[in-house]
């Protein structure tokens, strides 16, 4: 789903809304209570990020409990339609990575293409919000009979120190699903050297 594209906002906004439909069914009432797991856990254990997940086969399934899935689909529509996205897919995909301390700097963090199950899955939580936490934390591509021909990307930078001029330097590289050179040639490498920024 191209970040540019107002079709593919469209389609998660139904997609979110028959989730949600489904999730509100009497039939799935006793899985909406919370898990009896730690918070971190509730994004994979909670009722709407399981049928978000597992949405296109539940709709395909031959029965599902009697619930009426064309009836969910319709009011789904009808939800959207009375109240369309107003831009794209990438305006609500926005990458929100997960930090373990909050930025010194703030970040306006990118608006993404692609979906779960494809190449460049960043993922969203259908049915609960479009924001992508999950995502390839970094794709390599080995050439075993000539080294220098290897590739590799991660989602922000080499550095993983804020402030570092290579903190988030590949990032519009994994965006676009390129790659950089890998290089472990000595002669090409250099040391960079300069005031390294505070690690607090």
């Amino acid at each position: 789903m191209d970040a540019d594209s107002a079709d593919a906002a469209a389609f998660a906004a139904v997609r979110g809304a028959v989730v949600r439909h489904l999730a509100a069914h009497p039939a799935f009432a006793a899985t909406a209570v919370p898990p009896a797991y730690p918070e971190v856990f509730r994004p994979w254990l909670a009722l709407v990020p399981r049928i978000g997940y597992a949405l296109e086969h539940l709709l395909a399934a031959d029965e599902l409990f009697g619930v009426d899935r064309p009836a969910a689909v319709r009011a789904a529509l009808e939800e959207v339609a009375a109240r369309p996205p107003a831009g794209t897919w990438g305006d609500t995909h926005r990458l929100a990575p997960w930090r373990a301390l909050p930025p010194t700097t703030p970040y306006d963090e990118p608006g993404l293409s692609g979906d779960h199950d494809c190449v460049l899955c960043t993922s969203p939580v259908p049915g609960l919000t479009d924001l992508a936490a999950r995502g390839p934390a970094a794709r390599y591509v080995w050439d075993l009979a000539r080294r220098e021909d290897s590739r590799w990307v991660v989602p922000f930078g080499a550095s993983g120190v804020p402030g570092s001029p290579h903190h988030r330097d590949q990032q519009p590289l994994w965006r676009a699903g390129d790659l950089v050179p890998v290089v472990t040639d000595w002669d090409r490498l250099h040391r960079e050297t300069g005031a390294r920024p505070a690690n607090d």
